[in-house]
């Protein structure tokens, strides 16, 4: 019985102990609540701002199509000689900007590639007024008289296409389009502005066969192997000025040329009293004109600088055409009007490198002293870039 007994204690107390070691029931806590982070307000990026205009030279880089510097040893061998003396190749340019950014803008429009911008360097340093004498080549195109005829440019005593620096550049881009419809390398074209069309497709025919991939093999002569390879040096200057020690120009506003188509034929001694010009760099620019007029058979245009250009038409405008017929009108529209006047007061001048208070009322034909007062400048000294009056203050 007692072993019984014993027995029953023992289940009890194991019991017991088996009932100590179950864990305690959590107890139940109030739910925590999280905060949701307010979304962040929406916001609005700034636009970029616009992109400056790219500079005449980024825009010649991006129209050549003749990635050909390493084609032949000749062209660095131009190249070099180009820039054998950096700061007058620099000159050279400066000088020829005006009418290589007039021209570039017409290649552009021709859709004709960048390199031939820089033809007028190879063919007359830029020089529109280059005389061709008994049949010779004329003009910075150095355009044949027979090629004159064939792409329309009229060459007759009193005008000569091929000096107008317009009208020869629009037959030039007519001229390099209808020869690579049919050379159909740009290469060859620059070949046969110098050599001829019908000479380069004869070349070409007798090949066997006919192949255009290397140009500079064709049998050629020396002149025509050379210009193309002065053309692709000069390109290879613009594309790489640091390599050859070369800063480039930067053009300025007040020297871009535009052309002004006229009313009628004018006296150009007139039309340069008009635009507040010297007679000496109206007919710079337009060396075409051969007399002192502009004939009634000849294009009526004038190649301008902007400001000039400004100037001729508001005093057409405010004068009527007729004050374009002769220097007398110019001399009887000189007194004073309220038109004039208002015209007379946008005359200026921007300052570039090289000149002086001297030299800018010489060419205006103003007293230095006086020039000097419309400015209110303390002194004779100028800075390029700067603007001046050319008349008195009301």
């Amino acid at each position: 019985m007692s072993t019984i007994r014993l027995a029953l204690f023992a289940c009890i107390v194991c019991l017991l102990a088996a009932c100590a070691e179950q864990p305690a029931r959590p107890v139940s806590s109030a739910p925590v609540t999280i905060a949701v982070p307010p979304a962040p307000q929406p916001t609005i990026a700034p636009l970029p701002a616009p992109a400056p205009p790219p500079d005449n030279w980024t825009r010649l880089r991006a129209r050549f199509a003749l990635d050909d510097c390493n084609l032949d040893p000749q062209v660095k061998t131009w190249a070099r000689r180009f820039t054998r003396d950096p700061a007058r190749f620099e000159a050279q340019m400066q000088s020829a900007l005006p009418l290589l950014t007039f021209v570039q803008d017409a290649a552009e429009r021709a859709d004709v590639p960048g390199e031939f911008v820089l033809l007028p360097m190879i063919e007359s340093g830029y020089d529109p007024a280059e005389p061709g004498r008994h049949g010779d080549p004329a003009g910075m195109w150095q355009i044949m008289p027979q090629t004159a005829r064939a792409f329309g440019l009229s060459v007759t005593h009193g005008y000569d296409g091929r000096l107008d620096p317009a009208a020869s550049t629009t037959a030039v881009m007519k001229m390099l389009t209808e020869f690579h419809d049919d050379l159909h390398d740009w290469r060859l074209v620059d070949m046969a502005f110098n050599a001829g069309e019908y000479k380069m497709i004869g070349l070409l025919d007798e090949r066997e066969p006919p192949s255009t991939e290397q140009p500079l093999h064709l049998p050629v002569g020396a002149i025509t192997r050379n210009h193309l390879a002065k053309l692709l040096a000069m390109a290879c200057i613009i594309r790489d000025p640091a390599r050859f020690n070369v800063d480039l120009p930067e053009a300025d506003d007040n020297r871009q040329l535009t052309l002004v188509q006229l009313p009628q034929a004018a006296d150009l001694a007139s039309a340069a009293k008009l635009a507040r010009m010297p007679l000496t760099r109206l007919r710079e620019l337009n060396p075409g004109y051969r007399g002192s007029r502009v004939p009634a058979d000849a294009p009526h245009h004038l190649l301008l600088p902007q400001t000039n250009a400004d100037d001729l038409l508001a005093a057409i405008s405010a004068n009527g055409a007729d004050i374009l017929a002769s220097s007398h009108d110019m001399q009887e529209a000189d007194t004073p009007s309220q038109p004039q006047a208002e015209h007379r007061k946008i005359a200026r001048h921007k300052v570039r490198r090289g000149e002086s208070l001297l030299t800018i009322a010489s060419r205006f034909h103003l007293d230095a002293r006086s020039l000097r007062a419309w400015n209110g400048l303390a002194s004779d000294n100028l800075r390029p870039g700067m603007t001046l009056r050319l008349s008195a203050p009301d």
